[in-house]
C-alpha cells in the first residue's frame, strides 16, 4: 500500500511537472516569435506561470477532498492530453482574430474532465494566454470568461438521462449575442452581413467541437461501464443464478436490496448503476462458505466489475475499510431494512414499519459506521423518509 501511494505521488508531481513547465515555456517562446519587448515578455511568463500554479493548486485541492467529478479523479493522462490540447489551441488563437476564438468549448471540455472549479480555472488561464498573445482589449476577455462560464455551469452534472439540447441552445445563443455586442458593433464600419461572418463561424465550429466533446464524453465517461452493468445487473446472470441456487434466502436479500439501492440511489442523484450491483452482489462470497473481502475477490473474478462496483464492495465487506462512499451508506441501511422486514415476515409477525425503520436507523447511526461516510444527515433522512413510502412492496413480500 505505501508502495502505491508513492507511485501516485510521484505520477502526480510529473504530470503537475509537465502542465506547469509546458504552459511557461510555451508561453515565453511565442511572445518571444511576436517579438514582444522583454518586459512583455517577462510579464506573458509570470502570469501565466501564476495562472498554472493556481490551477495545480486546485487540481491538488480537488483530489484530497475527492471532489472530481465522475471517474476524473482516475484518470490524470486524460486530463493532461486534454490540458496540452487546449494549450495549443490558446497559444495558436493568440495568432487569429479575436471573435473566432473556441473558448466555450474549451471551457466546457476542461470543466467535463475535471470538475466545474478546475475547468474554469484552467480555461480562465488559456483565454489569459490567447489575450495576452494576441494583445485583445478587455472586451475580448470578459466575452469568452462569460461564455465560459456559463457553459461549464450549464454542462455540469452530465448522465444519461440529462438533456443536452437547452443547454447548447442557451450556450450558443449566449456566444452569438456577446460576439454581436462585443465584436459587430464595435468594428467601426457600416452594419452588413460580412460583419456576421466569423461570429457565425466561431457558432458553427464550437457546434461541430461541443458534439464531438459530448460524444467523446459520454463514450469514455457516462457509457463506459454501461454494457457490463446491463451483463451484471440482469437477474439471469450465472453470478446470480448462481446464488439463487446456493440459497434462496440469499438470494430474495439480494434481489431486495438491489431495488432499494437503486431506487434510493437515484432519488439522491448518485450512481444507481453501481448502487444495484452491490445490491445483488454485495453477499456473493457465501458462495465460497465465508463473505469475506477475498472470498468475495475471487467469487467474482472474470466478470470484470466496474472499479465504482468494486469500490463500493469492498467498503462494504472489508471491516478495515471506511465505508466513504455515499452508495456504501445506502447498501448498508437498505440490507439492515430488508433483511429485518424479512425476518419478521418469516415468523408471521404483524408488524409497524414505520416503527422498524426507525428502529434500524437508529441502531445503525449509533454504532458509527457512517461516521467517516461522505453521506449527509439530510440525505439518511431522505433515505429513511423513503423505506417508509414503500409500504406497499413490503406487503407485496408477504
Amino acid at each position: 500500500m505505501a508502495e502505491d501511494n508513492k507511485q501516485k505521488k510521484q505520477y502526480t508531481i510529473l504530470i503537475s511537472a509537465v502542465m506547469f513547465g509546458i504552459t511557461v515555456l510555451l508561453t515565453c517562446f511565442f511572445s518571444y516569435v511576436k517579438d514582444y519587448a522583454v518586459v512583455d515578455i517577462i510579464r506573458n511568463t509570470v502570469l501565466t506561470g501564476m495562472g498554472s500554479f493556481l490551477v495545480l493548486l486546485l487540481m491538488a485541492q480537488t483530489r484530497e477532498n475527492k471532489s472530481y467529478e465522475y471517474d476524473n479523479g482516475t484518470h490524470g493522462l486524460r486530463f493532461l492530453v486534454l490540458y496540452i490540447v487546449c494549450l495549443v489551441v490558446a497559444v495558436a488563437c493568440g495568432f487569429l482574430p479575436g471573435a473566432g476564438w473556441p473558448f466555450l468549448v474549451i471551457f466546457i471540455a476542461l470543466s467535463l474532465f475535471s470538475n466545474t472549479l478546475v475547468g474554469i480555472a484552467a480555461g480562465t488561464l488559456f483565454l489569459t494566454v490567447s489575450v495576452l498573445l494576441s494583445g485583445s482589449g478587455m472586451e475580448i476577455f470578459t466575452m469568452y470568461f462569460v461564455c465560459g462560464l456559463l457553459g461549464a455551469i450549464l454542462f455540469r452534472g452530465l448522465s444519461d438521462t440529462y438533456k443536452i439540447g437547452v443547454p447548447l441552445t442557451v450556450s450558443l445563443l449566449f456566444l452569438l449575442t456577446a460576439e454581436t455586442a462585443t465584436v459587430v458593433l464595435y468594428a467601426n464600419e457600416t452594419l452588413k452581413w460580412e460583419l456576421f461572418l466569423i461570429p457565425f463561424m466561431n457558432l458553427i465550429i464550437s457546434l461541430i467541437l461541443l458534439l464531438i466533446i459530448l460524444k467523446v464524453f459520454y463514450s469514455t465517461v457516462i457509457y463506459l461501464y454501461r454494457d457490463k452493468y446491463m451483463e451484471i445487473n440482469d437477474p439471469e446472470c450465472p453470478l446470480f443464478i448462481e446464488l439463487k441456487e446456493h440459497s434462496k434466502d440469499e438470494y430474495y436479500l439480494a434481489m431486495h436490496t438491489a431495488y432499494f439501492c437503486e431506487r434510493i440511489a437515484k432519488k439522491l442523484s448518485l450512481d444507481a448503476e453501481a448502487a444495484k450491483t452491490v445490491g445483488y452482489y454485495h453477499r456473493i462470497g457465501v458462495l465460497l462458505e465465508e463473505n469475506t473481502w477475498e472470498k468475495l475477490q475471487e467469487k467474482i473474478e472474470g466478470y470484470a466489475f466496474p472499479p465504482k462496483a468494486l469500490e463500493i464492495l469492498k467498503e462494504y465487506v472489508d471491516k478495515d475499510t471506511a465505508k466513504k462512499q455515499k452508495e456504501t451508506a445506502v447498501l448498508i441501511m437498505s440490507n439492515a431494512v430488508i433483511s429485518t422486514i424479512l425476518y419478521f415476515l418469516a415468523r408471521k409477525q404483524e408488524m409497524d414499519y414505520d416503527q422498524i425503520i426507525d428502529a434500524v436507523f437508529k441502531k445503525k447511526l449509533e454504532t458509527k459506521i457512517l461516521n467517516d461516510s461522505d453521506i449527509t444527515m439530510a440525505e439518511i433522512t431522505a433515505m429513511q423518509k423513503l423505506f417508509k413510502e414503500e409500504k406497499l412492496y413490503y406487503d407485496f413480500l408477504r
